[in-house]
């Protein structure tokens, strides 16, 4: 008998998400993955998985499962005020679940994206070596077409024959979610390209996420940054790369970004960065300030040591 959880109500926005895809950029595929891949490696990491053990990636809340299993889960990221039969819990930690369970997330009270893995991960098909959802190629997901979770989907994953260690990530790792967000950035090498002026706009000016933003790319409504007057062939371009278009509002470009851009890039913000970001509502106020690469290597080489990446 197959096991795993049922969607009852998938709220605003639930995906299939593991590491993403990789080696296909130069097809025009992108990787994909979560927002916030931190939080979505504590929720397997709580569980001893394997790092692109697939998750389940809870956006602005409103998504509601049934348990046709037994098994361990953890919840990471946001606080979408999640209850287990009616009973709160917080996020962050592991817990029991048993055949009939249900677990509905309603609306955020802090955060933004909420990261349920199970004991073993989601048993998802992979396309491309990955499961992750990418609406914009049509891949991954239940699917395989990038479809987004939908009613009375199934979803399957492993029993357990009895109940794990509960465990909960120490408060000192906990990210905060609700404070002040500053992003840093590592200038690129077409910074020379924007007047001295632009940069110190850029610096001073306090940015606003607007709700037109997606995984795709992090819109800001602040200061207009005049952008340089050349003419720039499209090329690859990385997560977190800072686009400036015509009407100088900044652009940052996230996990499911098009692998090409054709527009004058200030930088790229730290990765960590993005992730928080990816925490934070449309109408979050956002600050940029410089960092070093080899401050900013540092920092990733810690992070990837961490969770074994």
């Amino acid at each position: 008998m197959t096991t795993g959880m049922l969607v009852i109500k998938p709220g605003i926005h639930a995906t299939v998400q593991d590491q993403g895809r990789f080696g296909y950029q130069h097809l025009g595929v992108t990787p994909g993955g979560p927002g916030d891949a931190m939080a979505a490696n504590w929720a397997n990491r709580l569980l001893d998985n394997a790092a692109n053990c697939a998750v389940l990636e809870i956006t602005a809340g409103g998504t509601e499962l049934e348990c046709q299993t037994q098994t361990m889960v953890a919840v990471t990221g946001g606080d979408l005020n999640l209850t287990i039969n009616g009973r709160p819990q917080v996020p962050w930690r592991s817990f029991w679940v048993k055949q009939g369970d249900t677990l509905k997330f309603g609306y955020p009270r802090y955060g933004f994206r909420a990261y349920v893995a199970v004991q073993g991960g989601f048993q998802v098909a992979h396309t491309l070596g990955s499961c992750a959802t990418v609406t914009r190629n049509g891949l991954g997901g239940l699917d395989g077409k990038g479809s987004s979770l939908k009613p009375a989907d199934f979803i399957p994953c492993k029993a357990m024959a009895q109940e794990g260690i509960q465990r909960q990530i120490p408060e000192s790792y906990l990210p905060d979610l609700d404070s002040a967000l500053t992003l840093h950035v590592i200038p690129g090498y077409q910074q020379h390209d924007f007047t001295k002026a632009a940069w110190q706009i850029f610096w001073d000016g306090e940015y606003e996420l607007s709700a037109a933003s997606d995984s795709m790319g992090a819109r800001m409504k602040g200061p207009a940054i005049a952008t340089p007057k050349v003419n720039l062939l499209s090329e690859a371009v990385c997560y977190g790369a800072i686009q400036v278009p015509g009407d100088g509002q900044p652009i940052i470009l996230l996990q499911q970004r098009q692998t090409l851009g054709g527009y004058p890039k200030l930088g790229s913000i730290l990765p960590l960065s993005g992730y928080a970001l990816a925490q934070r509502p449309p109408g979050t106020k956002v600050r940029f300030r410089p960092m070093g690469l080899a401050t900013a290597q540092q920092q990733m080489r810690r992070y990837l040591r961490f969770f074994g990446l």
